[in-house]
C-alpha cells in the first residue's frame, strides 16, 4: 500500500513538472528573435538572420519546438 501511494505521488510530482516545463518552452522563432534583440540586429536584416537561426536550429534538433514529443516516460514498476 506504501508503495502505491508513494508511486502516486511521484507520478502527481512528475506530472506537475513536466506540464510547467512544455508550457514554458519558447519555439525556435521566438529564441532567434530574441538572440536578435539581444545581438541588436536591424530591421532590414532580422527577417533574414530570423530564417538562417530556425533553419540552423531545425537542423540540428537544437532545442525541440513545443510540437515535439514528450521524454518517454518510466518503465512500470515490479511488484
Amino acid at each position: 500500500m506504501k508503495k502505491l501511494i508513494a508511486l502516486s505521488a511521484v507520478a502527481a510530482l512528475m506530472s506537475g513538472l513536466s506540464v510547467a516545463s512544455f508550457a514554458a518552452e519558447k519555439t525556435h522563432e521566438e529564441m532567434c528573435k530574441a538572440q536578435a534583440a539581444q545581438k541588436h540586429v536591424s530591421a532590414d536584416k532580422l527577417d533574414a538572420f530570423v530564417k538562417a537561426c530556425v533553419e540552423k536550429h531545425a537542423k540540428s534538433g537544437m532545442n525541440a519546438p513545443a510540437g515535439a514529443p514528450a521524454a518517454p516516460t518510466a518503465p512500470p514498476v515490479a511488484k
